[in-house]
């Protein structure tokens, strides 16, 4: 006996496994945007805004989008401009720079 499934019947089986289990497609994040709230908690182990600006955004210029990077406004200003930081970028970079951070630096 054989048995030929349609490929594209599979999709919403796989969707709702990958969804159950927490796992997020590869271009999940492309052009999405988030802020210093989210970023700190998903990418920063949940260290405070303050230190992310300090020992990250300031540290790194890199990062900031006046320089190519994937932050935009690192210290938010007066009148309401917040920080952007484009996840995908953001990821990637943390990714790469993960063992030169220094998580145990604390804030003065």
């Amino acid at each position: 006996m054989e048995l030929t499934v349609n490929p594209e019947d599979l999709k919403p089986l796989v969707d709702q496994l990958m969804a159950t289990y927490g796992y997020i497609p590869a271009d999940e994040t492309v052009g999405k945007t988030i802020g210093m709230d989210e970023f700190r908690k998903k990418y920063c182990g949940g260290k405070a805004a303050e230190w992310v600006r300090t020992y990250i955004l300031d540290r790194y210029p890199e990062t900031n989008w006046e320089n190519g990077g994937w932050c935009v406004n690192p210290h938010r200003t007066e009148g309401g401009r917040k920080t952007i930081v484009f996840e995908r970028k953001a990821a990637a970079w943390m990714d790469d720079h993960q063992e030169t951070i220094d998580w145990n630096e604390k804030l003065k």
